[in-house]
Protein backbone atom coordinates (compact mmCIF):
# COMPACT_ATOMS: atom_id res chain seq x y z
CA UNK A 1 0.00 0.00 0.00
CA UNK A 2 2.88 2.51 1.06
CA UNK A 3 4.74 1.25 -1.74
CA UNK A 4 1.98 1.98 -4.38
CA UNK A 5 1.18 5.57 -3.14
CA UNK A 6 5.17 6.64 -3.47
CA UNK A 7 5.07 5.11 -6.74
CA UNK A 8 1.92 7.28 -7.63
CA UNK A 9 3.44 10.32 -5.79
CA UNK A 10 6.36 9.84 -8.07
CA UNK A 11 4.12 9.52 -11.20
CA UNK A 12 2.26 12.85 -10.36
CA UNK A 13 5.57 14.74 -9.21
CA UNK A 14 6.81 13.85 -12.93
CA UNK A 15 4.19 14.79 -14.62
CA UNK A 16 4.28 18.27 -12.40
CA UNK A 17 7.79 18.25 -14.02
CA UNK A 18 7.31 17.35 -17.23
CA UNK A 19 4.71 20.08 -18.25
CA UNK A 20 6.57 23.07 -17.32
CA UNK A 21 10.03 21.96 -19.07
CA UNK A 22 7.52 20.62 -22.41
CA UNK A 23 5.88 24.09 -22.43
CA UNK A 24 9.66 25.78 -21.92
CA UNK A 25 10.89 23.62 -24.58
CA UNK A 26 8.49 24.58 -26.83
CA UNK A 27 8.68 27.95 -26.91
CA UNK A 28 12.19 28.40 -26.87
CA UNK A 29 11.85 26.60 -30.32
CA UNK A 30 10.27 29.68 -31.29
CA UNK A 31 13.13 32.09 -33.08
CA UNK A 32 13.71 34.86 -31.13
CA UNK A 33 11.22 37.72 -31.50
CA UNK A 34 12.35 40.99 -29.39
CA UNK A 35 16.05 41.84 -31.16
CA UNK A 36 14.21 44.56 -33.22
CA UNK A 37 13.81 46.10 -29.55
CA UNK A 38 16.79 47.77 -27.53
CA UNK A 39 16.62 44.44 -25.85
CA UNK A 40 17.47 42.97 -28.85
CA UNK A 41 21.26 44.82 -28.34
CA UNK A 42 22.06 42.87 -25.79
CA UNK A 43 23.10 39.70 -27.86
CA UNK A 44 25.06 42.14 -30.41
CA UNK A 45 26.59 44.21 -27.81
CA UNK A 46 28.04 40.95 -25.82
CA UNK A 47 29.28 39.92 -28.93
CA UNK A 48 31.27 43.25 -29.11
CA UNK A 49 32.66 42.95 -25.83
CA UNK A 50 34.38 39.70 -26.78
CA UNK A 51 35.91 40.54 -29.86
CA UNK A 52 37.07 44.06 -29.00
CA UNK A 53 40.85 43.66 -28.19
CA UNK A 54 42.97 45.82 -26.40
CA UNK A 55 41.87 48.81 -23.42
CA UNK A 56 38.71 49.88 -23.76
CA UNK A 57 36.36 51.94 -22.38
CA UNK A 58 33.25 50.89 -21.28
CA UNK A 59 30.22 52.64 -20.37
CA UNK A 60 27.46 50.78 -18.51
CA UNK A 61 24.47 51.90 -17.20
CA UNK A 62 20.47 51.53 -19.23
CA UNK A 63 18.68 52.96 -21.70
CA UNK A 64 20.34 56.19 -20.69
CA UNK A 65 23.66 54.83 -21.84
CA UNK A 66 23.52 54.54 -25.79
CA UNK A 67 21.37 57.79 -26.29
CA UNK A 68 23.47 60.19 -24.15
CA UNK A 69 27.12 58.83 -25.08
CA UNK A 70 28.67 59.59 -28.83
CA UNK A 71 31.32 56.59 -28.48
CA UNK A 72 33.40 57.64 -31.85
CA UNK A 73 33.60 60.98 -30.11
CA UNK A 74 35.17 59.26 -26.67
CA UNK A 75 37.33 57.26 -28.74
CA UNK A 76 39.16 60.03 -30.80
CA UNK A 77 39.47 62.18 -27.72
CA UNK A 78 40.99 58.83 -25.89
CA UNK A 79 42.54 56.82 -28.65
CA UNK A 80 40.54 54.08 -27.07
CA UNK A 81 37.60 51.78 -28.30
CA UNK A 82 34.44 52.95 -26.20
CA UNK A 83 31.67 50.75 -25.82
CA UNK A 84 28.06 51.64 -24.64
CA UNK A 85 26.63 48.57 -23.00
CA UNK A 86 23.70 49.05 -21.86
CA UNK A 87 19.74 48.55 -23.14
CA UNK A 88 17.50 49.05 -20.39
CA UNK A 89 17.77 49.71 -16.83
CA UNK A 90 15.52 47.15 -15.92
CA UNK A 91 17.75 44.21 -16.48
CA UNK A 92 19.86 45.45 -13.13
CA UNK A 93 22.87 46.50 -12.64
CA UNK A 94 24.42 43.31 -11.60
CA UNK A 95 23.71 41.68 -14.93
CA UNK A 96 25.56 44.22 -16.43
CA UNK A 97 28.40 44.11 -14.70
CA UNK A 98 28.18 40.04 -14.73
CA UNK A 99 28.38 40.14 -18.62
CA UNK A 100 31.70 42.17 -18.20
CA UNK A 101 33.11 39.22 -15.13
CA UNK A 102 35.25 37.31 -17.61
CA UNK A 103 35.84 40.01 -20.44
CA UNK A 104 37.77 42.61 -18.44
CA UNK A 105 40.96 43.50 -20.32
CA UNK A 106 43.85 45.15 -18.89
CA UNK A 107 43.94 49.03 -18.98
CA UNK A 108 39.96 48.34 -20.01
CA UNK A 109 38.38 51.62 -17.66
CA UNK A 110 34.16 50.39 -16.56
CA UNK A 111 32.76 53.59 -16.43
CA UNK A 112 28.74 52.64 -14.53
CA UNK A 113 26.33 55.36 -15.13
CA UNK A 114 23.25 54.14 -13.46
CA UNK A 115 19.83 55.40 -13.77
CA UNK A 116 17.78 56.19 -10.45
CA UNK A 117 16.18 53.09 -10.89
CA UNK A 118 19.15 51.03 -11.24
CA UNK A 119 20.04 51.94 -8.02
CA UNK A 120 17.13 51.20 -6.80
CA UNK A 121 17.56 47.86 -7.97
CA UNK A 122 14.51 47.53 -9.98
CA UNK A 123 14.44 44.84 -12.05
CA UNK A 124 11.89 43.63 -14.55
CA UNK A 125 12.45 39.81 -15.02
CA UNK A 126 10.09 39.45 -17.82
CA UNK A 127 11.87 42.16 -19.24
CA UNK A 128 15.46 40.34 -18.74
CA UNK A 129 13.70 37.26 -20.69
CA UNK A 130 12.73 39.71 -24.10
CA UNK A 131 17.03 40.35 -23.68
CA UNK A 132 18.26 36.96 -23.24
CA UNK A 133 15.50 35.42 -25.32
CA UNK A 134 17.21 31.73 -27.17
CA UNK A 135 20.78 33.04 -26.09
CA UNK A 136 22.44 30.49 -24.03
CA UNK A 137 25.50 32.62 -23.60
CA UNK A 138 23.04 35.52 -22.33
CA UNK A 139 21.59 33.24 -20.45
CA UNK A 140 24.06 31.33 -18.35
CA UNK A 141 25.53 34.88 -17.64
CA UNK A 142 22.38 35.70 -15.62
CA UNK A 143 23.23 36.20 -11.72
CA UNK A 144 22.19 33.25 -9.38
CA UNK A 145 19.92 35.83 -7.43
CA UNK A 146 18.20 36.13 -10.66
CA UNK A 147 17.12 32.87 -11.11
CA UNK A 148 14.05 32.39 -8.88
CA UNK A 149 12.34 35.53 -10.35
CA UNK A 150 13.34 34.62 -13.66
CA UNK A 151 11.31 31.15 -13.37
CA UNK A 152 8.67 32.83 -12.07
CA UNK A 153 7.96 35.48 -14.63
CA UNK A 154 9.37 32.99 -17.70
CA UNK A 155 5.09 32.34 -18.36
CA UNK A 156 4.28 36.26 -19.16
CA UNK A 157 7.46 36.58 -21.73
CA UNK A 158 6.45 33.56 -23.54
CA UNK A 159 2.78 34.84 -23.86
CA UNK A 160 4.04 37.84 -25.27
CA UNK A 161 6.66 35.97 -27.63
CA UNK A 162 3.85 33.83 -28.89
CA UNK A 163 1.73 36.95 -29.58
CA UNK A 164 4.31 38.55 -31.19
CA UNK A 165 5.10 35.19 -33.47
CA UNK A 166 1.65 34.15 -33.86
CA UNK A 167 0.57 37.99 -35.34
CA UNK A 168 4.20 38.66 -37.02
CA UNK A 169 5.98 35.26 -38.06
CA UNK A 170 9.86 34.90 -37.60
CA UNK A 171 11.83 38.10 -38.37
CA UNK A 172 13.10 38.55 -41.70
CA UNK A 173 15.94 40.61 -40.21
CA UNK A 174 19.53 38.98 -38.79
CA UNK A 175 20.28 40.49 -34.96
CA UNK A 176 22.80 42.31 -36.53
CA UNK A 177 20.59 43.78 -39.19
CA UNK A 178 18.06 44.18 -36.29
CA UNK A 179 20.35 46.39 -34.56
CA UNK A 180 21.54 48.51 -37.23
CA UNK A 181 18.17 49.14 -38.06
CA UNK A 182 17.22 49.99 -34.61
CA UNK A 183 19.51 52.86 -34.89
CA UNK A 184 22.71 51.63 -33.28
CA UNK A 185 25.94 52.10 -34.38
CA UNK A 186 29.19 50.10 -34.49
CA UNK A 187 30.43 50.61 -30.89
CA UNK A 188 26.32 50.17 -29.43
CA UNK A 189 25.28 53.89 -29.32
CA UNK A 190 22.15 55.41 -31.06
CA UNK A 191 23.87 57.18 -34.04
CA UNK A 192 20.61 58.15 -35.67
CA UNK A 193 19.62 61.57 -35.31
CA UNK A 194 16.82 62.83 -32.89
CA UNK A 195 15.08 65.56 -31.94
CA UNK A 196 12.72 66.73 -28.84
CA UNK A 197 9.08 64.84 -29.59
CA UNK A 198 8.11 64.83 -25.86
CA UNK A 199 5.00 66.61 -25.05
CA UNK A 200 5.61 69.31 -22.69
CA UNK A 201 9.18 68.46 -22.78
CA UNK A 202 9.09 65.47 -20.07
CA UNK A 203 7.42 62.11 -19.61
CA UNK A 204 4.42 62.86 -16.65
CA UNK A 205 4.26 59.40 -16.26
CA UNK A 206 8.08 58.66 -15.31
CA UNK A 207 8.70 61.62 -12.31
CA UNK A 208 11.39 61.11 -9.74
CA UNK A 209 12.27 62.08 -6.25
CA UNK A 210 15.49 61.06 -4.54
CA UNK A 211 15.98 59.72 -1.07
CA UNK A 212 18.15 57.75 1.46
CA UNK A 213 16.06 55.12 0.80
CA UNK A 214 16.82 55.17 -3.20
CA UNK A 215 20.20 53.24 -2.65
CA UNK A 216 19.70 49.67 -3.07
CA UNK A 217 21.89 47.62 -0.13
CA UNK A 218 22.58 44.83 -3.44
CA UNK A 219 23.74 47.66 -5.57
CA UNK A 220 26.99 48.71 -3.66
CA UNK A 221 27.49 44.64 -3.18
CA UNK A 222 27.41 44.01 -7.04
CA UNK A 223 29.83 46.73 -7.67
CA UNK A 224 32.14 45.59 -4.72
CA UNK A 225 32.39 41.99 -6.33
CA UNK A 226 32.67 43.73 -9.70
CA UNK A 227 35.52 46.14 -8.72
CA UNK A 228 37.23 42.81 -7.01
CA UNK A 229 37.34 40.66 -10.62
CA UNK A 230 38.44 44.12 -12.27
CA UNK A 231 41.32 44.71 -9.88
CA UNK A 232 42.50 41.32 -10.73
CA UNK A 233 42.41 42.10 -14.30
CA UNK A 234 43.89 45.52 -13.92
CA UNK A 235 40.88 47.25 -14.94
CA UNK A 236 39.96 50.42 -13.44
CA UNK A 237 36.27 50.97 -12.33
CA UNK A 238 34.82 54.92 -11.69
CA UNK A 239 31.67 56.03 -11.64
CA UNK A 240 29.43 58.55 -12.89
CA UNK A 241 25.72 59.56 -13.64
CA UNK A 242 22.87 59.34 -16.25
CA UNK A 243 21.57 62.35 -17.37
CA UNK A 244 17.97 63.19 -16.12
CA UNK A 245 15.29 65.52 -17.54
CA UNK A 246 15.22 68.64 -14.87
CA UNK A 247 11.44 69.10 -14.96
CA UNK A 248 10.83 65.60 -14.02
CA UNK A 249 12.48 66.03 -11.18
CA UNK A 250 10.41 66.57 -8.22
CA UNK A 251 13.36 66.88 -5.13
CA UNK A 252 15.92 69.44 -4.57
CA UNK A 253 19.33 69.91 -5.52
CA UNK A 254 20.32 69.51 -1.75
CA UNK A 255 18.41 66.08 -2.02
CA UNK A 256 20.66 65.07 -4.91
CA UNK A 257 24.14 66.37 -2.94
CA UNK A 258 22.78 64.64 -0.19
CA UNK A 259 22.39 61.43 -2.01
CA UNK A 260 26.17 61.86 -3.71
CA UNK A 261 27.16 61.59 -0.40
CA UNK A 262 25.64 58.25 0.46
CA UNK A 263 26.83 56.68 -2.86
CA UNK A 264 30.22 57.76 -2.47
CA UNK A 265 29.85 56.33 1.28
CA UNK A 266 28.65 53.15 -0.19
CA UNK A 267 30.29 52.64 -2.86
CA UNK A 268 34.40 54.00 -3.02
CA UNK A 269 35.33 54.79 -6.30
CA UNK A 270 36.11 57.69 -7.99
CA UNK A 271 33.41 59.69 -9.48
CA UNK A 272 33.13 61.87 -12.74
CA UNK A 273 31.60 64.73 -12.47
CA UNK A 274 28.60 65.48 -9.64
CA UNK A 275 25.53 63.85 -9.19
CA UNK A 276 23.67 67.29 -9.53
CA UNK A 277 25.13 67.78 -12.94
CA UNK A 278 22.54 64.71 -13.87
CA UNK A 279 19.82 67.38 -14.61
CA UNK A 280 20.02 68.14 -18.31
CA UNK A 281 17.38 71.06 -19.60
CA UNK A 282 14.19 69.72 -21.46
CA UNK A 283 14.54 70.66 -24.98
CA UNK A 284 18.11 68.34 -24.89
CA UNK A 285 15.80 64.94 -24.05
CA UNK A 286 14.22 62.81 -27.10
CA UNK A 287 11.56 60.57 -26.23
CA UNK A 288 11.91 59.89 -22.65
CA UNK A 289 13.40 61.57 -19.23
CA UNK A 290 16.68 59.91 -19.55
CA UNK A 291 17.41 59.81 -23.18
CA UNK A 292 19.10 62.57 -24.82
CA UNK A 293 18.53 64.38 -28.42
CA UNK A 294 21.34 64.33 -30.83
CA UNK A 295 22.28 67.98 -29.43
CA UNK A 296 22.26 66.73 -25.76
CA UNK A 297 24.14 63.44 -25.99
CA UNK A 298 27.26 65.87 -28.07
CA UNK A 299 27.01 68.03 -24.84
CA UNK A 300 27.09 65.03 -22.47
CA UNK A 301 29.97 63.35 -24.07
CA UNK A 302 32.09 66.24 -24.14
CA UNK A 303 31.57 66.68 -20.29
CA UNK A 304 32.43 62.67 -20.09
CA UNK A 305 35.76 63.29 -21.86
CA UNK A 306 36.82 66.20 -19.97
CA UNK A 307 36.29 64.12 -16.55
CA UNK A 308 38.30 61.04 -18.00
CA UNK A 309 41.40 63.59 -18.56
CA UNK A 310 40.64 65.55 -15.34
CA UNK A 311 40.79 62.55 -13.31
CA UNK A 312 44.38 60.86 -15.68
CA UNK A 313 42.43 58.20 -16.65
CA UNK A 314 43.24 58.43 -20.21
Amino acid sequence: MIKQFFIRLGCFLLVLLILPVGYFIKMQSLPAMFRGSLMGSVLVKQELIKNTSGARIIVVGGSSVPYSIQCETVMQATGMPCIALGATAYLGLEYYLCLLDNELHEGDIVVIAPEFSMLQNAVSYSTTWTAVENSFSLLSQLPLSYLPNMIVSYFQYAQQKSALFSANGAPSLTPQQEYTAFGFGRWGDIVSYREPILENGYDKNNLFEINSSSLSPKVPKAISRFVKKANKANARVVMTWAPFNERAYLGTLQQLSEFETLLKQEIPLTYLGNLTDCLFPAELFFDSNNHLTTQGAEIRTQMLIEELFENNLV
